[in-house]
């Protein structure tokens, strides 16, 4: 496997796995219009990469097999996950032809280590409780700290 940093030109498949995000579960609630026209998700990447986004897409068999990127968000503009103005929200995805593969377990470690490195000293996510990532963010020490709509609030202390 292949780590590297998301870029401009990963646009494309940064929008497919925040589709991938949306419709964990194999229920097709969002599509590109409905994401674009959902203000709260399209935050996610409107505007890819500003400034202080980071993110990771993993490579296998020289296909981009998935991705996780972290954005800071804003009170008046918050996502499903927001905590704070200074902690980075993550979004992660996975294309299903590479799930149970170890990706999502490694873009996230290398996310984390990013974050770590720019000194943030927390970040945030949003996860259905039936999701089986929430065992992964479990996993490598991310905690419940709220529910938004249906879903967990986690928050990983760096």
């Amino acid at each position: 496997m292949h780590l590297r940093p998301a870029t401009a030109a990963d646009f494309p498949f940064l929008l497919e796995m925040l589709l991938e995000a949306c419709n964990w579960d194999g229920t097709p609630w969002y599509d590109e219009a409905k994401v674009r026209a959902d203000p709260h998700a399209w935050r996610y990447l409107a505007g890819w990469p500003a400034d202080g986004d980071f993110g990771v897409v993993a490579e296998l068999d020289g296909s981009p097999a998935g991705a996780t990127w972290a954005r800071l968000l804003t009170a008046d503009e918050p996502g499903y996950g927001y905590v704070a103005d200074d902690v980075p929200e993550l979004t992660l995805g996975v294309a299903p032809g590479f799930r149970r593969r170890g990706v999502a377990r490694a873009v996230l470690t290398e996310v984390i280590a990013q974050a770590r490195a720019a000194s943030y000293r927390r970040l945030s996510l949003s996860v259905d409780p039936d999701n089986p990532a929430r065992t992964l963010y479990a996993s490598l020490g991310f905690h419940k700290v709220g529910v938004v709509g249906t879903s967990d609030t986690m928050v990983l202390d760096l």
